[in-house]
This record gives structure tokens, sequence and C-alpha cells, in this order.
């Protein structure tokens, strides 16, 4: 077969069961190039030493031609200044690529699929990026292979280079945003008015993940981002050793993917699903912002990192 063209960036770093699947999910497709954003070792620390060396020997093991390039950290950065740091080098060298983390599994047809929209909507300013997430559950969401959403959903997703450029790493606007109608205008509900500003003064805190300040760029930016009508990606990395999902009860925790058919079904037109979305706001985020901001209370404690809390995760169901 001929090798896919599109790069794919591997995110990784100490959990060489979960990278072995998903190489796993890469080996039928061949891909040309593969971009390596590894984190370092804890310091101090043999057994994360070890997995970190055994996740790059398996990388180092790919048994079909590729171009493999290497971003490894010398020490332990962080979910959040790795990823960053690593994807603003991969866009350095590319105008596109498909971004997956080591908990990330993908159905073989999450590539194809990203591959036909980014050729798509590359020139299209209105969408940031192309998510491989559905939790819809079965809900219908049209007769579409996908629909646009204002939710970036990054359990295997495919971006260009634009889109890393709009990105906001620290989210330095919410500082003015705050304490105006600016969030309420977006959402229209108290609830995940109070629960996204959370979250946008945890990435203005600099807590460790670096996807909260993405749903704060697309946000700023008035960008959409798309949805598969079907779950393509499953998140297996839910336990108490996660950085940030430890709720293994949850319902995103790993959910069935399913084939995408194909050729697609395009949308008539490039609008926000708003029921789509109001399922999505209830099913991930702030109708389960209990368990939700427990867990980075969780993360924030073990890490010894400022916390700004503005929702009493105890109040909230």
């Amino acid at each position: 077969m001929s090798a896919f063209d599109i790069p794919i960036v591997l995110c990784l770093y100490n959990r060489p069961d979960f990278t072995r699947q998903v190489l796993a999910s890469l080996h039928h497709l061949e891909p040309a190039r593969i971009f390596v954003v590894a984190d370092g070792p804890k310091q101090d620390n043999a057994v994360d030493h070890q997995k970190c060396d055994e996740v790059i020997g398996l990388v180092e093991q790919i048994d079909w031609t590729s171009n493999i390039e290497w971003n490894i950290a010398d020490s332990n950065l962080g979910c959040r200044k790795r990823i960053q740091s690593g994807l603003s080098w991969v866009f350095d060298h590319v105008e596109e690529a498909i971004i997956l983390e080591d908990d990330c599994v993908p159905h073989p047809s999450f590539f194809p699929f990203c591959a036909e929209l980014l050729d798509r909507y590359r020139l299209d300013p209105r969408v940031a990026l192309i998510g491989g997430t559905n939790v819809q559950f079965n809900a219908d969401c049209g007769t579409a292979s996908y629909f646009f959403s204002r939710y970036p959903l990054q359990w295997g997703w495919a971006a260009w280079r634009r889109t890393w450029d709009m990105y906001s790493p620290d989210a330095d606007a919410w500082d003015q945003l705050r304490d105006t109608r600016w969030l309420f205008d977006i959402l229209q509900d108290p609830l995940a008015v109070a629960y996204w500003r959370t979250i946008f003064d945890q990435a203005r805190a600099g807590f460790d993940t670096w996807d909260f300040s993405m749903t704060f760029s697309c946000w700023h930016a008035g960008a959409l981002v798309i949805q598969p009508s079907r779950n393509l990606v499953t998140n297996i990395g839910f336990g108490p050793d996660a950085t940030h999902t430890r709720d293994v009860g949850s319902v995103c925790a790993n959910m069935p993917v399913y084939e995408m058919k194909f050729p697609l079904a395009h949308p008539d037109r490039v609008e926000r699903s708003v029921a789509c979305d109001e399922r999505t706001e209830r099913t991930a985020f702030s109708r389960t912002a209990r368990i939700r901001l427990q867990s980075m209370k969780d993360a924030l404690r073990d890490r010894k990192e400022p916390s700004r809390w503005t929702l009493d995760a105890s109040d909230r169901s």
C-alpha cells in the first residue's frame, strides 16, 4: 500500500501499554512521517526513567518505512508545557497534522476522515480543527457525517498551522473578558458560565493542561470545530494514575468506536449544531461539574499547584 502522507504527531510520556495500542492503530496506515513529542522523566524517579525509555523504544521498533522526527524533553515539563512546546515545533515544520496522545486509540477510518476534511476546510478560517470524538451517545446528529460545534474535543484531532497560530497558550485575553458578559453571551446558561469561568481561571493560573486554552482560543476567535457523527476515538487512559482523567466511571471513558462511512456526507452549511452542543455541554462539561472539578482539585493538590476556584464543586451536580 502507499504511505499515508499527512504527518502524524504522537504525544507520549511514560505509558508503554497505552503507547503500544496507539502504535498498533497506525500499523495498517504506514504513515510516511511521524513527529514524536515526548515528555521526559521526573527527576530522581527510576521507574519513570524506565517507562519513558520503554516508550521511546516502542517507537524505535516501528517496522514500516517511515520518517520519524524526535522532540524529546530532557526533563519532565508536564502536560501543558510539553504539548504546547512540542506542537509549536511540529507546526514550524508542517502546514497540517493529525495529533494523537498516548491514550487515544482511533478507529482506522479516523485517518481518511481527517484527511478529507483537512483538505476541504484548509482555506476556511471559520473552521479551526477536526476532532475524532463524539459524546452524543447515539443521539440524532442529522444525516451528515459530521457537524460543527464550539467544543474542540481533542482526543485525536487534526489541524492546520493557522490553528496553532490562533492558539493562545495562556488565554491572556481572559483577564479582560472575565467580568464582562462575553461568556454568558456564548453559553446562555448560568451553570455553564460558572463552570467555564472556573476552567479559564485555571488556564490563566497555569493548571497543567493545554486544551483549556484551545477552547478559549476557539471561542475568542469565534471559530467552529468539526465533530464526527459517530465516535472515532476512544480514550483508554481513565484511572487513578491518569494526569486528569481519573474518574473511571465517566461515560466518556473507553467509549466504543465506530467505522465512518465513505463517501462523506457534508453538512449543507458551516453552522453550529445547537442541539448537539447542548448535549455535549451536559454530557462532558458543566452538568458533570462536581466530578470533573474534584478531579482537577486532586490533580492540583498532588502537584502543589496554585488554585483559584470560583465554582464550589461540592454544590454542583
